[in-house]
């Protein structure tokens, strides 16, 4: 790949530390300020330079990328500019830093698989050989909200369950699970501690049925300050959000809830082409 070279020409609004790099004229002068108006920012350039290095393979998962003096050399720029742009990246999954070795493209990040079932993350956490802790944010009793009595079945204003965890793997918040649940259909769901037991297992041993069906829907998002904050990830960081509810064997729904994933992570599935 060609070596790409940051461009000053465009909106522009140079951080307070950078240093007269490509192009660049003194801070104050007219010809500085006739460029700011349109260019992207220099962290902003250099992140996608890297982006796309990683994107195309040219800089393999697990190898040391150039040192923060080599980045400023090598396009000019000033250590707080590289070092945002690196933070960004790390912010995004894609580098991880190493302390005393350097910083590194990361290792694809925990997979979820989806098959024709209801999946469990505990279960796909377990299946990775993965240890884990769950954090329990939120868990309260309240008349049903109009659009959750609807997806869940329940009568208006009766009451349903709010559940709001957060996994963590090594430490690190991986994902942010938000359930509305179905106290008509499963009794005693409020009395579990699930810091110790799944909800797969409590909602299938209260409702004395087995989790069969669901129907899922995906989207990007971006993360927002409260999600941001849950998952130790930069507010504006773009995030994939899982929808799902989820039915028993007798088609009754259960669950309807929603997981937010922290940046670096997949879901992964098998497909069939037909005859």
């Amino acid at each position: 790949m060609a070596n790409r070279q940051l461009s000053v020409s465009g909106p522009f609004v140079p951080e307070e530390d950078d240093t007269i790099g490509f192009g660049e004229s003194p801070r104050g002068s007219a010809s500085q300020s006739h460029v700011e108006k349109t260019a992207p920012a220099l962290y902003t350039q250099l992140t996608d330079i890297i982006r796309e290095k990683i994107y195309s393979r040219e800089w393999a998962v697990k190898s040391k990328i150039p040192s923060e003096h080599e980045l400023m050399a090598q396009y000019r720029l000033a250590r707080g500019t590289v070092r945002r742009a690196i933070s960004a990246l790390v912010d995004e999954g894609l580098l991880v830093r190493e302390h005393g070795r350097g910083t590194f493209v990361a290792e694809p990040g925990l997979s979820h698989a989806v098959e024709s079932r209801p999946f469990s993350f505990a279960e796909a956490l377990h299946n990775q050989g993965k240890t884990f802790k769950t954090v329990i944010v939120d868990e309260w009793v309240t008349p049903a909200p109009s659009d959750v009595a609807v997806e869940l079945d329940v009568p208006p204003h009766s009451d349903v369950m709010f559940l709001r965890r957060v996994r963590y793997v090594d430490g690190v918040p991986i994902m942010c699970q938000e359930s509305w649940l179905s106290l008509q259909e499963c009794p005693g769901l409020c009395d579990i501690d699930y810091r110790n037991e799944s909800l797969f297992d409590a909602v299938e041993r209260c409702a004395g049925r087995k989790i069969k069906y669901s129907k899922m829907r995906y989207a990007a998002r971006i993360a927002g300050k409260e999600h941001g904050d849950l998952l130790a990830c930069e507010e504006t960081a773009a995030i994939l959000l899982l929808e799902q509810t989820i039915s028993l064997a007798d088609h009754r729904p259960v669950e309807w809830g929603t997981t937010w994933f922290r940046p670096g992570q997949s879901i992964v599935s098998n497909a069939v082409q037909p005859d």
